[in-house]
């Protein structure tokens, strides 16, 4: 298959493909405007370009693209593939060229809309489930595909493909449930479970459906939320964490703007990723913080903080109409980063830093700043204001972590010499 690859390939690059030559030229529009290297968009194009020529080879048109179509060649052509001067492409990349494929596909209307996997009895409950988690619960998708997933599992295997009835669920359903797999579960995987099962319950309560002997058949785990006692860097730890970033390059000024969002305010690596140009206030030095629960909180801009986003803004951000604050550095790059990728981030650094022993997640950096507050005297209704707690019992723990007061009223022990 001789194939022109050029970065922006002529009409008559692809005129051989036939129907597919505009699908092809779109699709390296694409590419380009996303940012991608020209190494991945030679890759890319060569991946799409012998999908079409193979779907061409069966009498396949435009029409006809759809995943389905795409596991076939992925699975079954390329395996055995004997296309003429076919490229060495490695399977997972010409998986991922495709699925950008798809989008562009969808994006100027070629192919049809991707149905929805929601179209079954089980699956149009789970979307009314969805639903309600969203605009009553207000919660992350992160978040909501796990629910999703756990009371999939419970009504798949009760009710497998019958229409799914909550009335013919008895107690000892949800009890057998736990029976079958509670030996699986550690205690503290078996938390979020019962949590799932609990937030579908209260949903079916709104419809009017009788719950009660239901949600009491849900075991509970034993949790002592004090029991333990939050771990925190030194501030020499933090010192060198922050160090640990390259602030003369662009990735270096982002990624070192992401630390202090989480070193200076204790925010959550999701709140960091939501982050927009238009939550900057800087003339009344705040930021405006979306936490849990659809919650929008005006949080004072440290200094420190001001002078990194600013430097990143004006010298590391790429110019794209994408608002938020942080982007990814690789395609596509008018993307804003997601929490995951922040985290990522952030374990590379505190790697660099010689600190990975100690570096449990962005979450360590949190309890930091609390840590530091309760050390220099700062009230637990202040740390719950800052890390926008809706219960100040959750803040309770980091009463804890004031050692050298809780030696000043801690009690001998019993026999001990004075």
């Amino acid at each position: 298959m001789s194939i022109d690859l050029s970065l922006k390939p002529s009409p008559h690059s692809y005129k051989w493909l036939g129907e597919f030559a505009p699908v092809v030229l779109a699709f390296s529009e694409y590419l380009e405007r996303h940012g991608y290297a020209r190494s991945v968009v030679l890759r890319y194009l060569s991946g799409a370009a012998h999908f079409l020529y193979w779907l061409k080879s069966r009498w396949g048109g435009v029409a006809d693209i759809d995943e389905s179509m795409v596991d076939i060649f992925v699975a079954r052509h390329l395996p055995h593939c004997r296309c003429p001067k076919r490229r060495g492409l490695r399977l997972t990349l010409v998986g991922s060229a495709l699925d950008r494929l798809l989008e562009v596909l969808r994006e100027r209307s070629w192919i049809p809309a991707r149905p929805s996997p929601l179209d079954g009895t089980l699956e149009a409950e789970l979307r009314e489930f969805e639903h309600y988690l969203i605009e009553v619960c207000g919660m992350i998708a992160s978040s909501r595909q796990a629910h999703l997933q756990k009371v999939r599992r419970f009504l798949s295997e009760r009710f497998g493909a019958q229409r799914v009835d909550i009335t013919d669920l008895t107690p000892d359903d949800i009890r057998s449930f736990f029976r079958r797999h509670g030996p699986q579960w550690q205690p503290v995987s078996m938390i979020p479970v019962q949590a799932a099962l609990r937030s579908y319950l209260r949903f079916k309560s709104i419809h009017g459906v009788s719950v009660q002997r239901l949600g009491a058949a849900i075991p509970q785990t034993p949790r002592w939320r004090l029991a333990g006692l939050p771990k925190a860097l030194t501030p020499v730890e933090v010192e060198r964490f922050l160090s640990a970033f390259d602030r003369t390059c662009p990735t270096g000024r982002r990624d070192y703007a992401i630390a202090r969002c989480l070193a200076d305010l204790g925010l959550r690596a999701v709140e960091v990723s939501r982050l927009r140009l238009e939550d900057i206030a800087w003339g009344e030095a705040t930021l405006a913080i979306r936490s849990k629960g659809r919650r929008v909180d005006l949080l004072p801009l440290p200094q420190t903080l001001g002078l990194a986003l600013a430097q990143y803004l004006r010298r590391g951000r790429p110019n794209s109409p994408c608002r938020a604050i942080f982007l990814r550095r690789r395609a596509p790059r008018d993307q804003p980063m997601t929490s995951k990728a922040i985290g990522t981030c952030m374990r590379y650094a505190a790697r660099r830093c010689g600190l990975q022993g100690r570096y449990t997640g962005t979450h360590l950096l949190r309890h930091t700043v609390a840590t530091r507050l309760v050390q220099r005297g700062a009230s637990l209704k202040v740390i719950a204001d800052l890390l926008r707690h809706r219960c100040l019992d959750t803040t309770t723990i980091y009463a804890k972590v004031d050692l050298p007061a809780l030696a000043r009223v801690a009690m001998p022990w019993p026999g001990a010499k004075p």
